[in-house]
This record gives C-alpha cells, sequence and structure tokens, in this order.
C-alpha cells in the first residue's frame, strides 16, 4: 500500500522505518525552514511528478534526499546518545532534481526536503504536496506552516569552515585556478556563505593541514613568488583579486593559510616560487620553522604583505594561524615561531585552534580557538573573545558534533550552547576534505564518508561534489537551523534581556557548557517554539 507523511526536518528517514509524522511547523519572517516528505510505494516507480499546492509555493523548493553508507561510528567514545551505534545507510545528500521529477525504491521509503524561505507574509499557511507516479493513485500530505510577526537578529558569529582546493582539483580532475575549477569553486563557497560562513580560509600558500610528515597535497598557492640572484619579489595581485572577490559574496573575515606545519609548528609549508626562471618547489618539510632559509623568506614576505593588505583595507579583517593544534610538548616551537611572526606582524590578528590554556594565558594568540571538550578552562577563565570548535575527537559526554552516526538534534543543538557561551565564532575543520587521513590519496565521498576509516562518517565534509557545484547535506542544512536558534535568542535577548532567555532555557534542561541539554526533539522544540512566541508577541 502506498505511504505518504509530513516529516520535521530533525527527523532521518530510513529505508524500512516508518517514519514519524509531523504536520505543522512555526517559523519567524527571515528564517529559513525545512521539513520533509516521506513516501512509499510498493514498485518502483521513476518520474514522479510532484505538485505544490500552497499561496507560498513560489517561496518552496524542493531536493531529493539521496542516501550513503555511514560506517564509521563511536570511533573513541560513546555516550549512548546516538542515531545508530552501528553502520548503517544514512539519508544525507540533498541532490536538486531533474526536471522538478522524483525518485522512489521499490517497497523502501524515500524522502524529499522542503525548504521555505523568501518574503514570508506572517500567518497560518497550508501546503499540500501531492506526487503523481505512473501506475498508482496520487499521493497527497497536508503541512501547515505558522510564519511569526518577528525576525531573527543578523548574525554576529564569526563562523569558518575549512575550504579545502585540492579536493575540488582531485574529484573533479581540473586544474587548480582554471576556468571550470574557478565556476565549481565559487559555488562551493556560495553554499557556505548561504549557511552562514562569513570566514575564510585563504590559501596564501598551500594549507599545510592532514598532510603526513614529508608529504604534499596538491598545490594551491594564491601568492606568486620569484626569486632571482637570491633575492625575494612577491605578487600579490591574485591573493588580492580573490579575497575582495569573496567578499563581494558575503565572507567578511579571512583565515590567512597556517605559516607552520599542523601539530606543533616544526617546519615549513610547502612554498613554491619561480627562481631564476624557473617554477619549483622551495620550502617544505626539509626547512625547519625558524631556519635560516625560512626565517630569511618570512622577513621577505610579511613586512610586504602587511602593507598590501593594509593598502587594500583588509588587514584588519584577516586572522593569521601559525599552527593548528599545537599541543603542550610543542610550546617551545610554538613560541619560537609566534617570535618570528610578530617581528613582521606586530599588530595582527593570531588564532589557533588549540586544547591548552597555556598558549593564551603566555599571550602567544590573541583570539584562542578551544575545543568543546576542553573548553571549560577558557570559560572558567573568562577568556575574551572566545572561540570554539569541534572535529574527529569532540565525541561522547554528549558533545555536539554533526557525524552522520548522531541524532540531527545533536547536530542543531550547538546554536544553543554558543548563544549560552557566549561564544564570538566557530569553527569546524571539514567542509569538502575529499581525502584519506593525512592525505594519502583522494576519495569519492559518496562512497567513503570516513576518511578510509579514519574519521567518524561526515567529519570530513559536509557538501557534496555535485555536477557543476556543491550540493547540500542534511546535516549542513540542520546545522544552519542551529545558528538560527542562536540568532533568535539574540534576537530575543535584545527583547528580554539575557537573564531572562538564560531562566527560560534551563527551564527545559540547557545548562551552560556543551554537555548538558534535552535529548529529546519535542522539548527541544518547544524550547524554541516558545522562544518565537515571546519575540513575536507584543
Amino acid at each position: 500500500m502506498p505511504e505518504i507523511y509530513t516529516v520535521s526536518s530533525l527527523e532521518k528517514v530510513l529505508l524500512h522505518k516508518k517514519p514519524k509524522t509531523e504536520k505543522k511547523g512555526q517559523m519567524l519572517k527571515n528564517q529559513t525552514f525545512s521539513f520533509q516528505v516521506a513516501y512509499k510505494y510498493s514498485r518502483f516507480a521513476n518520474d514522479i511528478r510532484i505538485e505544490i499546492d500552497s499561496p507560498i509555493k513560489e517561496l518552496i523548493t524542493y531536493r531529493q534526499v539521496e542516501y550513503v553508507p555511514c560506517t564509521s561510528v563511536n570511533l573513541w567514545e560513546g555516550d549512548g546518545f546516538c542515531f545508530s551505534d552501528e553502520s548503517f545507510v544514512c539519508p544525507d545528500v540533498l541532490r536538486p532534481t531533474k526536471n522538478g521529477l522524483l525518485k522512489s525504491r521499490a517497497c523502501a521509503y524515500a524522502s524529499v526536503w522542503f525548504t521555505v524561505k523568501g518574503d514570508l507574509p506572517v500567518g497560518k499557511h497550508k501546503i499540500k504536496i501531492t506526487l503523481y507516479a505512473q501506475w498508482c493513485e496520487p499521493l497527497s500530505a497536508e503541512y501547515t506552516l505558522e510564519v511569526l510577526d518577528a525576525e531573527l537578529k543578523e548574525q554576529e558569529l564569526i563562523y569558518t569552515n575549512w575550504f579545502h582546493y585540492d579536493s575540488i582539483s582531485n574529484y573533479y580532475k581540473l586544474p587548480i585556478w582554471s576556468n571550470k575549477y574557478n565556476i565549481i569553486m565559487y559555488d562551493f563557497i556560495e553554499k557556505a556563505v548561504a549557511h552562514g560562513v562569513n570566514m575564510l580560509l585563504i590559501p596564501m600558500f598551500t594549507p599545510p593541514l592532514d598532510t603526513r610528515v614529508g608529504g604534499e597535497r596538491k598545490t594551491a598557492q594564491l601568492i606568486d613568488v620569484y626569486k632571482n640572484n637570491g633575492t625575494y619579489s612577491f605578487d600579490f595581485d591574485r591573493l588580492i583579486s580573490f579575497m575582495k572577490k569573496v567578499q563581494s559574496m558575503g565572507i567578511k573575515y579571512f583565515e590567512m593559510s597556517h605559516l607552520f606545519t599542523q601539530w606543533g609548528a616544526k617546519c615549513a609549508p610547502k612554498v613554491v616560487a619561480t627562481v631564476d626562471g624557473k617554477r619549483k618547489k622551495i620550502l617544505g618539510w626539509e626547512n625547519g620553522a625558524t631556519s635560516p632559509e625560512y626565517s630569511e623568506f618570512l622577513d621577505a614576505l610579511l613586512p610586504k604583505l602587511r602593507q598590501r593588505l593594509i593598502d587594500e583595507e583588509l588587514y584588519e579583517k584577516c586572522r593569521f594561524h601559525l599552527s593548528d593544534e599545537p599541543n603542550e610538548n610543542c610550546i617551545e616551537e610554538y613560541k619560537k615561531a609566534h617570535a618570528l611572526f610578530r617581528k613582521s606582524m606586530p599588530d595582527a590578528f593570531i588564532t589557533d585552534a588549540l586544547s591548552h590554556y597555556e598558549f593564551y594565558k603566555d599571550g602567544l594568540v590573541d583570539v584562542a580557538v578551544s575545543s568543546i571538550k576542553a573548553i571549560d578552562v577558557f570559560l572558567e577563565n573568562k577568556v575574551e573573545n572566545l572561540f570554539a570548535y569541534y572535529c574527529c575527537a569532540e565525541s561522547g559526554d554528549y558533545l555536539s558534533n554533526r557525524y552522520m552516526s548522531y541524532t540531527s538534534l545533536r547536530n542543531r543543538v550547538i546554536g544553543v550552547q554558543l548563544y549560552l557561551n557566549k561564544i564570538k565564532g566557530f569553527l569546524q575543520w571539514g567542509y569538502n576534505f575529499y581525502n584519506t587521513a593525512l592525505s594519502d590519496e583522494a576519495i569519492d565521498p559518496y562512497l567513503i564518508t570516513d576518511g578510509g576509516g579514519a574519521f567518524q562518517s561526515g567529519d570530513a565534509f559536509i557538501v557534496y561534489p555535485g555536477e557543476n557545484g556543491a550540493y547540500d547535506s542534511i546535516r549542513h542544512e540542520v546545522f544552519y537551523d542551529g545558528l538560527q536558534d542562536m540568532r533568535l535568542l539574540y534576537a530575543l535577548e535584545d527583547k528580554i534581556g539575557r537573564e531572562a532567555v538564560e531562566k527560560m532555557l534551563q527551564k527545559y534542561g540547557f545548562k551552560k557548557g556543551f554537555r548538558v541539554y534535552p535529548h529529546d526533539e519535542k522539548t527541544f522544540m518547544r524550547a524554541i517554539a516558545e522562544a518565537q512566541k515571546i519575540l513575536a508577541s507584543k
């Protein structure tokens, strides 16, 4: 018997499990809202035509939900609060339909992701969805969406999701910075901006991230370096052009790629130059962080780079990285790298992802980016302008993350937590990392979702490579819902004060920190609904 249901955006529709029905939702005027329709036929049906009957149908778009293997779950610490603790086929890819037509799976559920966005009129709006398939009676379901007379506050959080330029080149088999590559790359960036990203990792040189010692990732370098008769010169035109292009797309801050290698600032990044007319690699793993050859290079580069960025009125929006995730065993190396950088960049913002408070206490970073697993000491010491991040290590203790094996609620809750802890920025390392661990091989993210077994499935990327650009994922949309929750709470704070907002959240089981929050969707959504209604009340 054919079936059809309207379903919450927090539900993951499995192939062979009847989904829970949700028939209504609530949003603010400038919000982006999502819901799903799940359906099942007793036989395969192709070219399913979809009809939307609603006074707001021009503001509704839809995409087919597709499945990928979630192979790695609970690799480290488990706490029982997961969507699944075993490998499963995960609904995640949001693929645009061809000619608006859907597909089904014989005797299994399929689903469609609906997005409502635009200049929405206040009031309740009926949305009727009807599916027409050959040899089948039409299937219809109704959803009621209420639009409240209030708006989210503009996002003030600085949010970056590291962009991997080589992954696009590898997947599409295109040279980096070629015309076709750039078209696809800018679509990936556009999708990131549409989901709250407002700071972008800028490859001054190939970012020394997730690379095996002695290994290399494909060159992605925007600063042109020349060395003639032993003297360095630089052309920053491509760098500035790129920064201004993405700025016009909505990027407000620039993460300048790391100037020293990951996990300790021990070596130079890969730098390619034209030396006496021949292009070659001149710096890399073989050059120590404070070696004479790299010190000479930085002494020549940094003053000129600083001045050009100032001239272009970009410098104040730049955040400079030294080394990603330094630990307590390499603080002395980091101090030396810091001193070398500060010699030429005395007033630059240094920001690095780290889990050890000593780096901030000793004045080695201006903006601390702490793992949510290690953030308590930063919160206790009331660190100003604190950023948070999570990656593959943030599991257990009910910590939020966007792993495929986690519930969508556990993904979305980060927004409320960012608000409660007054976090100023958020970082995640894998917007589109389509490599195995340490970038030994490129992978197909539709087939390998765990970096070849190194990470929890979903940790390394949140968008998929589509025909001519990025395809979003359910996890991408749900994370953005979390950012909208944060903006809602800041808008509510402007109306009733922070103390009242925090008291309301406590009533539903939220506490400061990143570990305590309601674990059921209904309680969570009641808190969001109450915040919306208070904000919309006169």
